[in-house]
């Protein structure tokens, strides 16, 4: 099943939060426990994904029954971690947005694996009103016992290496 959002991804992030969290992503940018370093800030029931782009993003929310096949291709970061799903609804939303805002999506409760991939933005031919125009970050997740977020594919600021 797949969901698609427009959402405004302020201040360069958009948050994917376990409705009944409590956590505040922003919280957790460049944690050494908690993070892909500046791709991801992770906590057990929250997740902060850095875009890149302060303006709407598209994003699509896959849910399958196991691990996805591998297709990195189309994107420019691809990153994985884990999320605590407890009540089985995510809120999507961005730092400024809030609660009120958010889009809600039912997913099986319990530990999820999101893999994130991101399209580079298309700050040259920018327009929000035009879909094809705008950054794609696309969720899949499915359940799966917790695992320690990484890198797939993009830039490893660590080792400052591409993946």
């Amino acid at each position: 099943m797949t969901t698609e959002l427009t959402l405004f991804s302020d201040y360069y992030q958009i948050h994917i939060l376990d409705s009944g969290s409590e956590v505040v992503p922003e919280d957790y940018w460049g944690r050494a426990d908690a993070s892909v370093r500046d791709h991801l800030a992770v906590a057990e029931d929250a997740v902060g994904i850095n875009t890149g782009v302060n303006d709407y993003v598209t994003v699509s929310i896959d849910q399958t029954g196991g691990p996805p096949a591998e297709d990195t291709g189309g994107f420019d970061t691809v990153t994985e971690c884990s999320l605590r799903a407890g009540t089985g609804e995510l809120v999507v939303t961005s730092p400024t947005w809030g609660w009120h805002d958010a889009d809600r999506v039912s997913v099986p409760s319990g530990w999820l694996r999101l893999r994130i991939s991101l399209t580079r933005s298309p700050f040259d031919d920018f327009d929000e009103d035009d879909p094809d125009h705008r950054q794609h970050v696309r969720i899949e997740c499915w359940p799966a016992p917790p695992a320690d977020p990484v890198l797939i594919k993009g830039w490893d600021c660590v080792a400052e290496r591409h993946v």
